[in-house]
């Protein structure tokens, strides 16, 4: 049988998710696994790169930043998984992580993770699900660094609100821990860019004129 003829793609998305992956982990049926909470200070490494982990983590709450070298090039929220991506080889970390803020995170060994997975009829879908997230994040990115640095801005202001902040009726309100200087390295523009951006949003009532936070006003938004 064809793997389209098993599940379409709303289906692997809905069956194979990371809140789908944690529940398994968790059963305690057949091969329980030893769970270990950890809470990171904010710049604290959870992860260096360059180095071979023995481990797979689950955020619970908190927001950290994945590194190479000083450049910071992925965000990582609440339920999200670290370290699925080399489960299946002996493999160096490419990135190093580091908690944005005071994180939690949850510790599973990579041997239970993958003996517990692969023992699943179904269990590489939690692999192929983990995967296509991260190529779906670097498409986005490398398609953001064709647009303008207004736009990129704009658009990652978004983005991290949306996924990371809260949003009310009127506004889009971005935790404290995304800073220009922080959205500046991440996408890879000058400080100075990011800085007199954001000045001409204020101007425009896009942004709020607070110094410490960046918050947006949904009524000047056009359609993203």
């Amino acid at each position: 049988m064809l793997f389209k003829e098993l599940y379409d793609k709303d289906e692997v998305d809905g069956k194979f998710g990371n809140p789908q992956l944690l529940h398994v982990l968790q059963d305690n049926d057949g091969y329980p696994i030893v769970r270990k909470k950890i809470t990171l200070r904010p710049k604290e490494i959870l992860l260096p790169e360059d180095t071979v982990h023995e481990y797979v983590y689950l955020v619970e709450s908190g927001i950290l930043g994945a590194w190479k070298g000083a450049h910071l090039v992925h965000f990582i929220g609440k339920r999200t998984f670290i370290g699925m991506d080399n489960i299946l080889g002996n493999e160096v970390s490419y990135l190093t992580v580091t908690a944005l803020e005071t994180s939690v995170v949850w510790r599973f060994s990579k041997t239970d993770v993958l003996w517990k997975v692969m023992h699943m009829q179904e269990g590489l879908f939690f692999l192929y699900t983990d995967l296509k997230g991260m190529n779906e994040h670097w498409m986005h990115r490398c398609a953001l660094q064709f647009t303008d640095a207004k736009e990129q801005i704009v658009s990652n202001i978004l983005e991290l609100g949306r996924t990371y902040g809260k949003e009310t009726m009127n506004q889009i309100i971005l935790p404290k821990v995304f800073t220009k200087k922080i959205i500046s390295n991440y996408l890879n523009l000058t400080s100075t860019t990011v800085y007199y951006v954001c000045k001409q949003l204020i101007k425009e009532g896009l942004l709020e004129p607070v110094s410490y936070q960046l918050i947006v006003n949904k009524d000047k938004l056009t359609t993203r």
